[in-house]
């Protein structure tokens, strides 16, 4: 898994942006699988209120923007058609929106509590896309998933070199085959997401991480 050095500036931005946010309440970060290259900025739209353009990232989480309601719509700037129709929880603030691509087009929603207590630094969430289902584990934590399902894992077993052993499979009906093996570095202050996906240009099961760097709470005045 990679670890890319603009992640700390990143989550800078990312505080200084949420403590701008205000209307709602509601603060939203999104992440998307893929996205076509001619999709151009979206904004989020209810009744007649829509937020500012901004880009759906792929490689990084976005900026927490401020949901208009708790029942919106993700809408292309220049057209009135939405791509995504997103509902939060009743309770909570603060929340991660995956986009999933769907297969009548547009991004089918996988919503996430960010103050999920059992969503931790160091955790990693997984996310079945695939037509299969795939299996795992992350030290000697393990984890096998169904088409569309997510799930998330606490890593354990890390090896005294500071890393722990990955391995990701596919289970097929000839047995499961081996995708990746690998090692990741144990790190308590990213979040990571994983998707599993039909790789639209191989036609074969792929998958990619991405991490979030989450700032340490601040001690208590």
């Amino acid at each position: 898994m990679f670890r890319r050095v603009f992640l700390f500036a990143l989550a800078l931005t990312v505080v200084a942006h949420a403590q701008d946010a205000g209307g709602s309440g509601l603060t939203v970060r999104f992440l998307a699988e893929r996205a076509p290259g001619n999709l151009g900025k979206v904004v989020l739209a209810a009744e007649k209120a829509r937020s500012e353009p901004f880009e759906l990232p792929i490689n990084h989480l976005s900026d927490p923007r401020v949901a208009p309601a708790r029942v919106f719509s993700i809408r292309p700037e220049a057209k009135d058609l939405s791509i995504a129709d997103v509902t939060l929880p009743d309770a909570g603030k603060s929340f991660i929106v995956l986009l999933i691509p769907a297969v009548a087009g547009g991004y089918q929603p996988v919503v996430i509590s960010a103050e999920d207590p059992d969503f931790k630094p160091g955790d990693v969430y997984f996310y079945n896309h695939a037509d299969k289902p795939v299996l795992g584990y992350v030290g000697t934590s393990k984890f096998i998933l169904a088409p569309a399902k997510g799930q998330t894992l606490r890593p354990a077993g890390a090896k005294p070199e500071k890393y722990y052993d990955v391995g990701f499979g596919v289970r097929e009906k000839e047995g499961d085959r081996a995708l990746s093996t690998t090692r990741w570095p144990v790190d308590d202050k990213i979040r990571s997401y994983v998707f599993f996906f039909v790789n639209p240009g191989t036609k074969r099961l792929d998958f990619r991480a991405v991490d979030e760097f989450v700032p340490p709470e601040k001690p208590a005045p």
